[in-house]
Protein backbone atom coordinates (compact mmCIF):
# COMPACT_ATOMS: atom_id res chain seq x y z
CA UNK A 1 0.00 0.00 0.00
CA UNK A 2 1.39 3.80 -1.16
CA UNK A 3 0.94 6.19 1.43
CA UNK A 4 2.05 9.79 0.14
CA UNK A 5 0.50 13.52 1.49
CA UNK A 6 -2.08 14.02 -0.42
CA UNK A 7 -3.02 18.12 -1.75
CA UNK A 8 -5.88 19.44 -3.60
CA UNK A 9 -5.29 20.29 -7.01
CA UNK A 10 -7.36 24.01 -5.95
CA UNK A 11 -6.99 25.28 -2.58
CA UNK A 12 -8.64 28.32 -1.63
CA UNK A 13 -7.71 30.71 1.13
CA UNK A 14 -9.58 33.33 2.14
CA UNK A 15 -8.58 35.77 4.52
CA UNK A 16 -11.38 38.20 5.30
CA UNK A 17 -11.00 41.80 5.86
CA UNK A 18 -7.59 40.79 7.76
CA UNK A 19 -6.26 44.28 7.48
CA UNK A 20 -8.96 46.68 8.55
CA UNK A 21 -7.78 48.14 12.32
CA UNK A 22 -8.82 51.29 14.61
CA UNK A 23 -11.68 51.47 12.53
CA UNK A 24 -14.10 54.53 13.82
CA UNK A 25 -16.59 56.98 12.86
CA UNK A 26 -13.83 59.71 13.07
CA UNK A 27 -10.43 57.55 12.09
CA UNK A 28 -12.21 54.87 9.37
CA UNK A 29 -9.79 52.57 8.42
CA UNK A 30 -10.51 50.53 5.43
CA UNK A 31 -11.16 46.47 4.81
CA UNK A 32 -9.09 44.95 3.11
CA UNK A 33 -9.66 41.19 1.22
CA UNK A 34 -7.74 38.82 0.46
CA UNK A 35 -7.82 35.77 -1.54
CA UNK A 36 -5.32 33.06 -3.03
CA UNK A 37 -6.07 30.29 -5.48
CA UNK A 38 -3.12 27.27 -5.42
CA UNK A 39 -3.22 25.29 -8.37
CA UNK A 40 -0.21 22.59 -7.49
CA UNK A 41 -1.00 21.34 -10.93
CA UNK A 42 0.90 24.16 -12.60
CA UNK A 43 2.39 25.17 -9.91
CA UNK A 44 0.99 28.53 -9.58
CA UNK A 45 -0.95 30.94 -7.51
CA UNK A 46 -3.98 33.35 -7.98
CA UNK A 47 -3.89 36.37 -5.89
CA UNK A 48 -7.13 38.48 -5.64
CA UNK A 49 -6.63 41.63 -2.93
CA UNK A 50 -9.82 44.06 -2.61
CA UNK A 51 -10.56 47.22 -0.54
CA UNK A 52 -7.57 48.98 -1.71
CA UNK A 53 -9.34 52.17 -3.02
CA UNK A 54 -7.43 55.06 -2.47
CA UNK A 55 -4.85 54.09 -0.52
CA UNK A 56 -1.00 53.33 -1.33
CA UNK A 57 0.08 50.13 -0.50
CA UNK A 58 2.69 47.24 -1.29
CA UNK A 59 2.85 43.98 -2.07
CA UNK A 60 5.50 41.44 -0.87
CA UNK A 61 6.22 38.10 -1.90
CA UNK A 62 8.22 36.19 0.93
CA UNK A 63 9.73 39.57 2.43
CA UNK A 64 11.03 40.75 -0.50
CA UNK A 65 9.25 44.06 -2.55
CA UNK A 66 7.07 42.70 -5.60
CA UNK A 67 4.93 46.16 -6.46
CA UNK A 68 4.57 49.06 -5.22
CA UNK A 69 1.06 51.28 -6.22
CA UNK A 70 0.11 54.47 -4.92
CA UNK A 71 -3.01 55.90 -3.65
CA UNK A 72 -5.55 55.61 -6.27
CA UNK A 73 -4.05 53.59 -8.65
CA UNK A 74 -5.64 50.58 -8.34
CA UNK A 75 -8.69 49.46 -6.24
CA UNK A 76 -7.82 45.62 -6.56
CA UNK A 77 -5.15 43.57 -7.73
CA UNK A 78 -6.03 40.32 -9.65
CA UNK A 79 -2.48 38.49 -10.44
CA UNK A 80 -1.28 35.07 -11.07
CA UNK A 81 2.02 33.99 -10.13
CA UNK A 82 4.38 31.12 -10.57
CA UNK A 83 6.27 29.52 -7.93
CA UNK A 84 8.96 26.63 -7.38
CA UNK A 85 7.69 23.82 -5.05
CA UNK A 86 8.17 25.22 -1.39
CA UNK A 87 6.57 27.71 1.42
CA UNK A 88 5.00 31.10 0.68
CA UNK A 89 3.78 33.95 2.04
CA UNK A 90 2.25 37.28 0.15
CA UNK A 91 1.74 40.29 2.18
CA UNK A 92 -0.16 43.69 2.01
CA UNK A 93 1.22 46.95 3.61
CA UNK A 94 -1.20 49.57 3.09
CA UNK A 95 -1.43 53.05 3.87
CA UNK A 96 -4.41 55.72 4.11
CA UNK A 97 -5.21 59.07 5.19
CA UNK A 98 -8.21 58.24 7.03
CA UNK A 99 -6.45 55.40 9.43
CA UNK A 100 -3.26 56.38 11.81
CA UNK A 101 -1.73 53.64 11.73
CA UNK A 102 -0.32 50.91 9.35
CA UNK A 103 -2.18 48.02 7.51
CA UNK A 104 -0.91 45.07 7.24
CA UNK A 105 -1.28 41.40 6.05
CA UNK A 106 -0.63 38.39 4.82
CA UNK A 107 -1.70 35.04 3.60
CA UNK A 108 0.85 32.08 3.59
CA UNK A 109 0.43 28.80 1.28
CA UNK A 110 2.64 25.76 -0.14
CA UNK A 111 3.23 24.77 -3.43
CA UNK A 112 3.92 20.84 -3.69
CA UNK A 113 5.16 19.11 -6.24
CA UNK A 114 2.82 17.58 -8.57
CA UNK A 115 5.04 14.68 -9.66
CA UNK A 116 5.86 13.68 -6.02
CA UNK A 117 5.06 10.35 -6.19
CA UNK A 118 7.30 9.79 -9.48
CA UNK A 119 10.50 12.09 -8.47
CA UNK A 120 11.14 9.53 -5.10
CA UNK A 121 9.39 6.40 -5.56
CA UNK A 122 9.70 4.76 -2.57
CA UNK A 123 9.44 1.02 -2.00
CA UNK A 124 10.27 -2.18 -0.15
CA UNK A 125 9.67 -5.26 0.31
CA UNK A 126 8.31 -7.34 3.57
CA UNK A 127 9.39 -11.33 4.49
CA UNK A 128 7.56 -12.81 7.10
CA UNK A 129 10.14 -14.94 8.57
CA UNK A 130 7.73 -15.72 11.45
CA UNK A 131 4.26 -14.85 12.93
CA UNK A 132 5.68 -11.98 14.57
CA UNK A 133 9.04 -11.55 12.99
CA UNK A 134 9.57 -9.64 9.66
CA UNK A 135 12.52 -8.42 7.20
CA UNK A 136 12.03 -5.76 5.23
CA UNK A 137 14.42 -4.93 2.21
CA UNK A 138 14.70 -1.47 0.38
CA UNK A 139 14.72 -1.49 -3.15
CA UNK A 140 13.50 1.47 -5.24
CA UNK A 141 15.61 3.48 -8.07
CA UNK A 142 18.04 5.57 -7.11
CA UNK A 143 18.08 4.31 -4.03
CA UNK A 144 22.15 4.72 -3.90
CA UNK A 145 21.50 8.46 -4.37
CA UNK A 146 19.30 9.22 -0.95
CA UNK A 147 19.44 9.05 2.67
CA UNK A 148 15.78 7.84 4.02
CA UNK A 149 15.23 6.48 7.98
CA UNK A 150 12.21 3.34 8.52
CA UNK A 151 9.73 4.24 10.44
CA UNK A 152 7.31 2.29 12.95
CA UNK A 153 3.94 3.07 14.22
CA UNK A 154 5.42 6.46 13.91
CA UNK A 155 8.93 6.01 15.63
CA UNK A 156 11.77 6.37 13.43
CA UNK A 157 13.87 2.97 14.80
CA UNK A 158 16.57 2.89 11.67
CA UNK A 159 18.38 6.05 9.91
CA UNK A 160 20.06 4.94 6.63
CA UNK A 161 22.02 7.54 5.32
CA UNK A 162 23.89 7.51 2.16
CA UNK A 163 27.12 5.02 2.46
CA UNK A 164 28.65 1.78 0.90
CA UNK A 165 28.07 0.11 4.12
CA UNK A 166 24.34 0.41 4.88
CA UNK A 167 21.99 -2.82 4.51
CA UNK A 168 19.08 -1.12 3.33
CA UNK A 169 16.93 -3.62 5.13
CA UNK A 170 14.89 -3.69 8.73
CA UNK A 171 14.54 -6.67 11.03
CA UNK A 172 11.43 -6.04 13.58
CA UNK A 173 9.88 -8.29 16.17
CA UNK A 174 6.23 -7.26 16.55
CA UNK A 175 3.33 -7.60 19.65
CA UNK A 176 0.26 -8.53 18.16
CA UNK A 177 -1.93 -6.02 16.68
CA UNK A 178 -1.24 -3.82 13.26
CA UNK A 179 1.46 -2.09 13.09
CA UNK A 180 2.58 0.26 9.91
CA UNK A 181 5.81 0.31 8.25
CA UNK A 182 7.26 3.53 6.43
CA UNK A 183 10.47 4.45 4.94
CA UNK A 184 10.53 8.32 4.86
CA UNK A 185 12.63 10.49 2.43
CA UNK A 186 13.03 13.58 1.49
CA UNK A 187 14.46 15.82 -0.97
CA UNK A 188 14.55 19.44 -2.31
CA UNK A 189 12.28 19.25 -5.59
CA UNK A 190 10.59 16.63 -3.51
CA UNK A 191 9.69 17.38 -0.23
CA UNK A 192 9.32 15.03 2.24
CA UNK A 193 7.72 11.66 0.66
CA UNK A 194 6.84 8.18 2.71
CA UNK A 195 6.13 4.44 1.33
CA UNK A 196 3.86 2.29 3.56
CA UNK A 197 2.98 -1.25 4.50
CA UNK A 198 0.62 -2.17 7.43
CA UNK A 199 1.41 -5.07 8.74
CA UNK A 200 -1.10 -7.53 11.17
CA UNK A 201 -0.05 -9.92 13.47
CA UNK A 202 -2.05 -12.09 15.05
CA UNK A 203 -1.43 -13.38 18.67
CA UNK A 204 -0.60 -17.03 18.38
CA UNK A 205 -2.10 -18.19 21.70
CA UNK A 206 -0.83 -21.18 23.56
CA UNK A 207 -3.23 -23.27 24.62
CA UNK A 208 -1.47 -25.97 27.04
CA UNK A 209 1.23 -25.51 29.31
CA UNK A 210 3.21 -27.38 31.93
CA UNK A 211 6.74 -28.01 34.34
CA UNK A 212 8.72 -30.35 35.68
CA UNK A 213 9.13 -30.90 39.20
CA UNK A 214 12.50 -32.18 40.61
CA UNK A 215 13.56 -32.66 44.16
CA UNK A 216 16.93 -31.49 45.52
CA UNK A 217 16.23 -32.45 48.83
CA UNK A 218 13.15 -32.18 50.80
CA UNK A 219 12.49 -28.90 50.92
CA UNK A 220 14.28 -27.83 47.74
CA UNK A 221 12.80 -28.32 44.50
CA UNK A 222 13.50 -27.19 40.83
CA UNK A 223 10.48 -26.40 38.49
CA UNK A 224 11.29 -26.45 34.38
CA UNK A 225 8.83 -24.92 32.47
CA UNK A 226 8.11 -27.55 29.80
CA UNK A 227 5.83 -26.84 26.78
CA UNK A 228 5.79 -25.27 23.03
CA UNK A 229 6.72 -21.94 22.59
CA UNK A 230 8.14 -20.56 26.19
CA UNK A 231 10.71 -19.16 24.64
CA UNK A 232 8.57 -16.45 22.97
CA UNK A 233 5.87 -15.94 25.43
CA UNK A 234 5.40 -13.89 29.07
CA UNK A 235 4.23 -16.41 31.69
CA UNK A 236 4.48 -16.15 35.34
CA UNK A 237 5.21 -18.78 38.65
CA UNK A 238 3.18 -18.47 41.94
CA UNK A 239 3.76 -20.04 44.74
CA UNK A 240 0.24 -20.33 47.22
CA UNK A 241 -0.80 -17.67 44.59
CA UNK A 242 2.01 -15.27 45.05
CA UNK A 243 3.56 -14.43 42.27
CA UNK A 244 7.47 -14.96 42.42
CA UNK A 245 8.93 -14.86 39.34
CA UNK A 246 8.07 -13.59 35.66
CA UNK A 247 9.55 -14.51 32.94
CA UNK A 248 9.79 -12.84 29.70
CA UNK A 249 9.84 -13.79 26.30
CA UNK A 250 13.73 -13.85 24.87
CA UNK A 251 15.18 -12.09 27.83
CA UNK A 252 18.95 -13.26 28.42
CA UNK A 253 17.89 -13.33 32.41
CA UNK A 254 14.99 -16.17 31.12
CA UNK A 255 15.77 -19.41 32.20
CA UNK A 256 12.17 -20.80 31.89
CA UNK A 257 13.27 -22.31 35.54
CA UNK A 258 11.97 -21.53 39.43
CA UNK A 259 13.95 -22.80 42.43
CA UNK A 260 12.21 -23.14 46.30
CA UNK A 261 12.49 -23.69 49.25
CA UNK A 262 9.58 -25.06 51.32
CA UNK A 263 8.43 -25.11 54.44
CA UNK A 264 7.02 -28.19 56.21
CA UNK A 265 3.23 -28.78 54.52
CA UNK A 266 1.15 -28.87 51.41
CA UNK A 267 2.53 -26.11 48.40
CA UNK A 268 0.73 -24.94 45.07
CA UNK A 269 2.96 -24.49 42.41
CA UNK A 270 1.66 -22.90 39.51
CA UNK A 271 2.67 -21.43 35.93
CA UNK A 272 0.46 -18.89 34.10
CA UNK A 273 0.56 -17.33 30.83
CA UNK A 274 -0.06 -13.73 30.15
CA UNK A 275 0.05 -13.43 26.36
CA UNK A 276 -1.38 -9.96 24.86
CA UNK A 277 -4.77 -10.59 23.09
CA UNK A 278 -5.32 -14.22 24.49
CA UNK A 279 -6.71 -16.03 27.97
CA UNK A 280 -4.44 -17.13 30.59
CA UNK A 281 -3.54 -20.60 30.77
CA UNK A 282 -2.38 -21.93 34.11
CA UNK A 283 -0.42 -25.67 34.89
CA UNK A 284 -0.82 -26.84 38.90
CA UNK A 285 1.37 -29.16 40.97
CA UNK A 286 0.77 -30.03 44.76
CA UNK A 287 3.83 -30.12 46.37
CA UNK A 288 3.95 -32.15 50.06
CA UNK A 289 6.40 -31.80 52.35
CA UNK A 290 6.92 -33.71 55.31
CA UNK A 291 8.93 -33.53 58.47
CA UNK A 292 12.71 -35.00 57.55
CA UNK A 293 13.63 -37.38 60.74
CA UNK A 294 16.73 -37.25 61.54
CA UNK A 295 18.18 -40.89 61.47
CA UNK A 296 21.18 -42.39 63.30
CA UNK A 297 23.89 -42.62 60.59
CA UNK A 298 26.50 -45.19 60.62
CA UNK A 299 29.24 -46.41 57.56
CA UNK A 300 31.73 -49.27 56.95
CA UNK A 301 35.19 -48.35 55.23
CA UNK A 302 37.04 -51.09 53.26
CA UNK A 303 40.81 -50.05 52.56
CA UNK A 304 42.13 -51.86 49.21
CA UNK A 305 45.65 -51.38 48.43
CA UNK A 306 47.50 -51.18 44.97
CA UNK A 307 51.10 -51.08 43.76
CA UNK A 308 50.08 -47.44 42.63
CA UNK A 309 47.55 -46.09 45.07
CA UNK A 310 45.58 -46.78 48.34
CA UNK A 311 41.60 -45.79 48.61
CA UNK A 312 39.44 -46.42 50.94
CA UNK A 313 35.40 -47.07 49.94
CA UNK A 314 32.86 -45.80 52.29
CA UNK A 315 29.15 -47.46 52.14
CA UNK A 316 26.40 -46.06 54.48
CA UNK A 317 24.77 -48.44 55.93
CA UNK A 318 22.36 -46.80 58.26
CA UNK A 319 18.51 -47.62 58.22
CA UNK A 320 16.27 -45.44 56.14
CA UNK A 321 19.05 -44.53 53.64
CA UNK A 322 17.16 -44.45 50.66
CA UNK A 323 15.18 -41.96 51.94
CA UNK A 324 17.01 -39.29 52.66
CA UNK A 325 19.88 -36.92 51.39
CA UNK A 326 23.13 -37.27 53.15
CA UNK A 327 26.51 -36.02 52.20
CA UNK A 328 30.01 -37.20 52.20
CA UNK A 329 32.68 -34.66 53.20
CA UNK A 330 36.52 -35.15 53.78
CA UNK A 331 38.63 -33.11 56.48
CA UNK A 332 42.52 -32.53 56.95
CA UNK A 333 43.31 -30.96 60.19
CA UNK A 334 39.81 -29.29 59.86
CA UNK A 335 40.51 -28.20 56.83
CA UNK A 336 37.52 -28.94 54.31
CA UNK A 337 38.78 -31.00 50.79
CA UNK A 338 35.69 -32.29 49.46
CA UNK A 339 31.65 -33.32 49.63
CA UNK A 340 29.28 -35.62 47.44
CA UNK A 341 25.98 -35.71 47.97
CA UNK A 342 23.55 -38.68 47.59
CA UNK A 343 20.03 -37.58 46.87
CA UNK A 344 17.29 -39.06 48.70
CA UNK A 345 15.51 -41.32 46.33
CA UNK A 346 18.28 -41.36 44.15
CA UNK A 347 19.24 -44.88 42.08
CA UNK A 348 22.97 -43.99 43.18
CA UNK A 349 24.67 -46.57 45.33
CA UNK A 350 25.53 -45.70 48.96
CA UNK A 351 29.28 -46.08 48.09
CA UNK A 352 31.83 -43.44 48.61
CA UNK A 353 35.82 -43.78 47.13
CA UNK A 354 38.48 -41.58 48.31
CA UNK A 355 42.45 -42.07 47.53
CA UNK A 356 44.85 -41.48 50.28
CA UNK A 357 48.11 -40.19 50.34
CA UNK A 358 50.71 -42.25 52.87
CA UNK A 359 50.62 -40.50 55.94
CA UNK A 360 48.06 -38.17 55.79
CA UNK A 361 45.39 -38.38 58.47
CA UNK A 362 42.08 -37.85 56.93
CA UNK A 363 38.71 -37.25 58.62
CA UNK A 364 35.70 -38.83 56.72
CA UNK A 365 32.02 -37.19 58.26
CA UNK A 366 28.66 -38.35 57.10
CA UNK A 367 25.96 -35.55 57.14
CA UNK A 368 22.80 -36.01 57.01
CA UNK A 369 21.01 -32.47 54.99
CA UNK A 370 18.62 -30.76 56.90
CA UNK A 371 19.67 -32.44 60.24
CA UNK A 372 23.04 -29.99 61.15
CA UNK A 373 23.15 -31.91 64.52
CA UNK A 374 23.17 -35.62 62.77
CA UNK A 375 26.76 -36.92 61.56
CA UNK A 376 29.17 -39.47 62.35
CA UNK A 377 33.17 -39.04 61.40
CA UNK A 378 36.18 -41.06 62.06
CA UNK A 379 40.10 -40.12 61.17
CA UNK A 380 41.49 -42.88 58.88
CA UNK A 381 45.66 -42.87 57.13
CA UNK A 382 47.70 -45.27 55.29
CA UNK A 383 51.57 -46.01 55.56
Amino acid sequence: MRLLKSYSVLIILTIGMLMSACNTDENPCPGVGLEVDIDSTNLTAHLIATGLDDIAFDLYINDQLFKSVGAGELDSVDLTFRFEPGEYKICVSAESETCDREIEGCVEFSIENPNKEECLGLEFRSDMIGNDFYKFFADFEGIEDIGYAWVVDGEVVKEEPISDSRNNFLEWDFEPGEHTVCIVAESDDCGEVEYCEVIVVEAECVEEVAFEAEKDNNYTYYFYADFEKKEHIKYKWYVNDELVEVEHPDSVDTDHKLIWQFDEGTHNVCLVTDQEGCESVEYCETIEVEEVPCLELSYTAELTETDSTDFYTFTADFEGRDDVTYIWKVFIDDDFQHDEVRHAGSSDDHSFVWHFEPGVEYEICLKQDDCPDTQVCEIYAVD
